[in-house]
């Protein structure tokens, strides 16, 4: 259910059960409710841009994480998973041109594509992608700690924003 603070509520059937990539695709639930919060209380076009860069480069860290770990499994199906990883960030790109360039924002068409692709991409191309493989991945989330620490250190934008 849809409430002021919640646009996007996170469900146990996204996860693929690896706790790293996990928390991070709940963070990046965590920024789209954030920027629903942020369209709903008509803040200050500088706070959603905020949100917007935040939201674009998590996305890039995230993906880059998650490619090189179904390039480490030589999974078949990575040059897919790459494309519409890339195809989220071109649209994203996009989107927040857009948003830049008219005075009309577009926040709600952003925020309704983000949900729609975040649910259809961790329910199925993650879970198909990732869940299947069954592997041990203490090695790559060691690996990721170390080459992302901020990806870990960056929870709640909203409280940060709050807190600002």
């Amino acid at each position: 259910m849809t409430t002021r603070n919640t646009f996007f509520e996170w469900q146990d059937a996204y996860s693929v059960n690896i706790r790293h990539l996990d928390e991070q695709h709940k963070e990046l639930v965590n920024m789209l409710n954030c920027l629903f919060i942020a369209a709903f209380e008509r803040k200050a076009n500088t706070t959603i841009v905020y949100i917007l860069d935040a939201l674009m480069n998590y996305c890039s860290k995230h993906f880059a994480l998650e490619e090189r770990l179904l390039e480490q499994l030589q999974h078949k199906d990575l040059d897919a998973h790459r494309h519409e990883n890339r195809k989220l960030l071109e649209h994203l790109d996009l989107l927040h041109k857009k948003h830049l360039r008219d005075d009309l924002p577009v926040y709600f068409d952003m925020l309704y594509f983000l949900k729609h692709w975040m649910t259809d991409h961790f329910h199925g191309v993650d879970s198909e992608d990732l869940i299947k493989v069954g592997l041990s991945t203490a090695a790559w989330e060691k690996s990721a700690n170390e080459e992302f620490p901020e990806m870990s250190a960056s929870r709640s934008l909203c409280g940060k924003l709050k807190a600002a």
